[in-house]
């Protein structure tokens, strides 16, 4: 490139600063958008992808042809069906889980929480498998009956309340609560531990607003002897996982098998639509600011129309005026771009920082190489086109006109 056509554009931009920052001013929240968007939405793309692949051994057995984990709770298994599944090839732990939809009290504060009865001694098994591990005291020992595992949110107060705030308490071992069942009974249950912060599979998202009590508790409260409401089934190895869904199908014709791999692709299906969906709307604002940019430049030919046309009758030829232009717009979106880049990632950061005092664990925004590729790359294409029309006028000013324009 050369030099001095460097500087001539440097000089030109900087004597009309107040404007070219204002045309920056619009490529910059348009990068910047761009940026904070996509790093948010990349951070939780990798944090679901962690969360579930890391229990894509699992398979959970719904009752009933076309269920799905959002209908758990209205239809039932018979408890005799687990021990052909425990049976099956490559099939290391069972866990059978009846659940329930009612209200905790404890101090006086009465709230809705899901209720999942397990069998102590299988679920133990599952959970070390797949997690979430225990944040306090142990496991509901074999053989009791009114002891109870509690969720990370509902062990340590992370509910909010009516007012607003959160309860901020913090039930520990050995503490009692009480849960109601049918017709609106109380049963009072001793804590035994909790889990630590879930999100570790499909129900992944019931586990830190549970409480895990004895199934045959659970089955006496709602009067319900030897049903289920779902199966989870842990696979020794991901490769047998669609031959043991196969073998559940043929064991139990009709019902619903859902295996955690599929959740996997259905979450990056939902995530590729909504990247594009945030890059189209960033895309919006980047229009718009190409469209500052044109009229900047545009105004300032109209306005340089004598110094353009001395440039060309001091034997300047078209190549050099079109390049000055074009030079001119492209400094302008690749510094906003660059500004609006790093002001990007300080948005993401402050946004989810904000988020993280009402909802704990959210991910930290992901920068990666597609990211500076977006934003870069959207610059410098906004920049080179809309500085093309601009330069083409300039470079095709007639000099002896041009040099009689009185400004």
């Amino acid at each position: 490139m050369d030099r001095e056509l460097l500087k001539i554009a440097l000089r030109n931009l900087h004597r009309r600063r107040v404007r070219t920052f204002f045309t920056m001013l619009g490529i910059i929240i348009a990068i910047a958008s761009i940026t904070a968007l996509v790093a948010i939405a990349e951070g939780f793309q990798i944090s679901i992808s962690k969360t579930l692949q890391s229990t894509s051994n699992v398979i959970i057995v719904l009752p009933g042809m076309g269920a799905s984990i959002w209908t758990i709770g209205t239809s039932t298994f018979n408890q005799s069906v687990v021990s052909d599944l425990g049976k099956l090839g490559h099939v290391e732990a069972v866990n059978p889980v009846l659940v329930k939809f009612t209200v905790m009290e404890y101090r006086g504060w009465q709230i809705p929480v899901t209720v999942m009865g397990v069998i102590p001694r299988d679920a133990q098994r599952f959970y070390a498998l797949t997690g979430p591990p225990l944040q306090r005291g142990q496991f509901i020992p074999q053989g009791s009956i009114f002891k109870a595992i509690l969720g990370y949110s509902l062990a340590n107060g992370r509910i909010q309340k009516e007012g607003g705030g959160y309860l901020n308490w913090a039930i520990l071992p050995g503490q009692t609560i009480k849960l109601y069942g049918e017709n609106g009974r109380p049963w009072e249950f001793k804590v035994s531990g909790s889990f630590q912060e879930s999100g570790q599979s499909v129900i992944g998202g019931f586990i830190d607003t549970s409480v895990f009590v004895p199934l045959q508790a659970l089955q006496a409260m709602y009067n319900e002897p030897g049903r289920i409401s779902f199966i989870e089934l842990w696979v020794d190895d991901v490769s047998f996982v669609e031959q043991v869904k196969h073998d559940v199908q043929k064991r139990l014709p009709s019902s619903t098998v859902i295996t955690e791999s599929q959740g996997v692709k259905t979450v990056f299906r939902i995530e590729k639509m909504l990247n594009n969906l945030l890059i189209g709307i960033g895309s919006i604002a980047l229009f718009v600011g190409a469209l500052g940019v044109i009229n900047t430049l545009l105004t300032s030919v109209m306005e340089r129309t004598r110094e353009i046309g001395t440039y060309r009758a001091l034997g300047a030829k078209k190549r050099f005026v079109l390049e000055m232009i074009l030079l001119e717009g492209m400094m302008m979106t690749l510094i906003g771009g660059v500004i609006g880049f790093g002001f990007g990632i300080l948005m993401a950061e402050i946004v989810v920082g904000l988020l993280r005092a009402k909802t704990p664990g959210l991910p930290s925004p992901v920068v990666d190489l597609r990211v500076v590729v977006v934003a870069f790359g959207m610059t410098l294409v906004i920049g080179l086109l809309a500085s093309i029309y601009p330069a083409k006028k300039a470079a095709e000013l007639n000099p002896a006109e041009a040099i009689r324009y009185i400004e």
